[in-house]
């Protein structure tokens, strides 16, 4: 895989962290694009958190559990 059109700073920023990692460039990226690709698509995160139960807590209700909890430290 080529990537074309790469500015200059961004190989030398691309460089010195596959180094920093004692990676080539070419593994540091395949790293990269193998963990964005473990991680669901946004649109696919957005469907399943609307698929969550929703809960009508008012805000005071939610401020006051917190409260309750830190004060239990």
């Amino acid at each position: 895989m080529q990537v074309k059109n790469l500015e200059p700073e961004l190989h030398e920023l691309l460089r010195v962290r596959a180094a920093g990692e004692g990676s080539t460039i070419s593994d540091y990226v395949l790293a990269l694009i193998r963990r964005d690709l473990r991680k669901p698509a946004r649109r696919q995160w957005l469907d399943s958190v609307a698929q969550l139960s929703r809960h009508d807590f008012t805000r005071d209700e939610i401020a006051n559990a917190l409260e309750s909890g830190r004060s239990r430290r």
